[in-house]
């Protein structure tokens, strides 16, 4: 069998976005095209048993099932697309068919629209991007869309002005002055329902599709971490405000039949930003919480580099007195099922599966999922958990390279608590030769490792090395106060991680305990960090999208007003010895170990300035090191950078692990 290379997660094809019309389902297909250097997704049906590609433009990202058919959004046009690359907002809606034929235009509105949700009879609610500065450019250029944009190109050239937090949002560039406004469609034109100040984000739409509810954060200057929780009538457009808590964060909610709202929200009051969402149901204008033990995320924390989407995709979250969530325990991600009287809470699928998207459907549900090494399909979920694969395609792909399975190495912790391990094996192992071992830390910190496929490992453990990966005190699903590290980090989770390494050398012999790495990237790049400056077991590390000092990440990051503070108990002005005493740039001149970083100068999550100020400080005390800045790329280039790019960052990895422990 072939051996796993480094444009090998190119190979897999990833559905996402599943939808359900009676016997039908459709979703989305995402892949890597490394000629052109880009990602593709079209939209495909499955319809008698057989999956079937409707678009071949690689153009899909998203659609809606309605009733004239599918509409999706796509820039088709050449003058659209040169509109678009000038910087105009811009908008197109194309419907197809339900009985096939070609698609056709529906709708253009002159704004960039995220989310939307069907109301019939031609009208639609939605959010779009509105910028302030491009509202300001087209009022001088007297509405004229071209010179607006030319005029902003210009400006943009010659100098930024930002008088908000945040300025800019890894992924989206700088937002100074961008609002998500509320908006409606109808009678061929739109307007919008919100004010100039205030974010929107579309919940749910009630089964008749009389009511809306979106969230609604209003301000200026700063932008506040509760929201507002409002109720739309879709025919008279009045808004009410229903907001469960004053001070919380609204996550998710959406109009149920007979009148009644679900949601989930955090309140923020024991365990802080991070804190797991409770239920709460809206009964007679009351709220009520359903499910408020801290024990479910409700939602998808297990990584993975070759998976898109997440959370239930379909309109429909309710069946025989049950609402339905993806949520997190331990390594998977599977439905959980909440009985609406009592917060009953029962797991419908079985452990070991990596959920990116659901719809109910049938008497079941159907799921875009990994297990194992099999990489992303459409899968029947029964009643029972019995899973039933709809697609196969990456089934040849899987047969035709060879994969190390992770093997499950749990210990038990200081603290008492069980925490979750693997060890992959290097392919094709000599049990009569040692290796050397790569330590691969998870991000977040709140999220989890699991068994499905992840491609970095798998090409490690293809050029011969051990990959040892964990799940320690201060990840996702395994609730509230497992995750609680606020104010303590590089404690209990430095000291889990080091207990694991110990836990595999003592029970996997093939393990050469003089050749160990250590990898991880944001949290993951954090731990690295932190590792290095607190001991010397490593032969090498390489630390990416990292955190070196949580005064300037503070001060930098796109969340970091709020987030630096949160967790680690001070800020610069307010217990700043605290804050130093949890960065990693303090212990830098203890370190010996060789450290490559990898960083992109569009981060603004972990910005560019913590990998330079960790390079910096490590080769200033003589330390070889190595910084790779990858330009163009953000926060997500592990997972969705460019491929080309994707491919460098594993080659330099690699590479730098093969010259100090092969």
């Amino acid at each position: 069998m072939k051996k796993v290379d480094y444009e090998h997660f190119s190979r897999f094809l990833m559905p996402h976005s599943v939808a359900a019309r009676a016997d039908e389902l459709y979703f989305c297909v995402k892949r890597a095209v490394l000629d052109e250097n880009r990602y593709a997704s079209d939209l495909w049906v499955l319809r008698d048993g057989k999956a079937k590609r409707l678009t071949s433009a690689g153009d899909v990202s998203g659609f809606w099932l309605t009733d004239e058919g599918v509409v999706f959004s796509a820039l088709r046009e050449k003058k659209d697309k040169e509109r678009a690359e000038a910087g105009e907002p811009l908008t197109v809606l194309y419907v197809l068919p339900y009985d096939g034929g070609e698609a056709r235009e529906f709708c253009r509105l002159d704004c960039s629209v995220g989310e939307v949700r069907f109301l019939g009879n031609g009208r639609f609610l939605f959010t779009a991007t509105v910028s302030r500065n491009w509202e300001r450019a087209l009022s001088e250029a007297g509405g004229d869309a071209k010179k607006a944009a030319e005029a902003l190109k210009k400006e943009r050239a010659a100098c930024t002005v930002v008088d908000e937090l945040p300025f800019w949002f890894n992924g989206r560039g700088f937002v100074n002055g961008n609002r998500s406004r509320l908006g409606i469609y109808e009678n061929g034109a739109y307007r919008f329902l919100t004010g100039e100040s205030t974010d929107a984000e579309l919940g749910g739409l009630s089964p008749d599709g009389r009511l809306l509810s979106f969230t609604a954060v209003d301000w200026t200057g700063t932008m506040p971490l509760s929201d507002r929780l409002c109720l739309l009538d879709t025919g008279t457009l009045a808004i009410e405000d229903i907001t469960v808590a004053e001070g919380a964060s609204h996550y998710w909610s959406a109009p149920l039949a007979g009148g009644r709202i679900a949601a989930l929200v955090n309140t923020h009051d024991r365990y802080g930003l991070n804190q797991n969402p409770s239920l709460y149901l809206r009964e007679n204008g009351a709220w009520r919480p359903v499910l408020a033990d801290g024990a479910h995320c409700f939602g998808n924390s297990v990584g993975s580099d070759i998976k898109a989407g997440a959370n239930f995709s379909g309109d429909e979250f309710e069946r025989g007195g049950e609402l339905f969530f993806l949520d997190t325990q331990g390594g998977s991600a599977h439905i959980l099922a909440v009985d609406e009287a009592t917060g009953a809470a029962r797991c419908v699928t079985r452990p070991g599966l990596n959920i990116a998207a659901a719809a109910l459907w049938k008497d079941g549900f159907a799921v875009s999922a990994m297990r194992g090494n099999s990489g992303c399909e459409i899968m029947y979920i029964a009643p029972d958990g019995t899973e039933t694969a709809l697609t196969d395609f990456n089934a040849a792909i899987c047969a035709e390279y060879a994969y190390s399975a992770p093997e499950p190495l749990n210990f038990v912790n200081s603290r008492g608590r069980e925490i979750e391990g693997w060890v992959i094996k290097p392919v094709d192992m000599d049990p009569g030769k040692k290796y050397p071992a790569i330590l691969d830390v998870h991000g977040g910190p709140k999220t989890v490792y699991g068994s499905c496929y992840f491609h970095e490992m798998q090409l490690w453990a293809s050029q011969g090395f051990a990959v040892m990966f964990c799940n320690p005190t201060g990840g996702d699903g395994g609730g509230d106060e497992f995750a609680d590290i606020r104010g303590h980090y590089g404690e209990q989770d430095y000291a889990d991680l080091m207990q694991f390494v110990d836990t595999v050398l003592e029970r996997c012999g093939f393990i050469d305990p003089d050749r160990l790495g250590v990898t991880g990237g944001s949290y993951g790049g954090f731990m690295t960090n932190w590792i290095i400056g607190h001991t010397g077991r490593f032969k090498c590390a390489a630390s990416q999208r990292s955190i070196a000092n949580w005064t300037s990440f503070h001060n930098t990051s796109d969340i970091g007003w709020y987030f630096a503070e949160d967790q680690v108990g001070g800020s610069p002005w307010n217990g700043l010895e605290k804050v130093w005493e949890q960065s990693p740039l303090k212990y830098a001149d203890r370190v010996t170990t060789p450290t490559l970083f990898l960083h992109s100068d569009e981060d603004y999550r972990c910005p560019l300035s913590e990998g330079l100020q960790m390079f910096y400080a490590v080769r200033e005390h003589g330390v070889e090191s190595r910084l790779c800045i990858f330009h163009g790329e953000n926060h997500e280039l592990s997972r969705a950078g460019k491929p080309e790019n994707r491919i460098r960052r594993l080659r330099e990895i690699t590479e730098w692990m093969e010259h100090y422990l092969k």
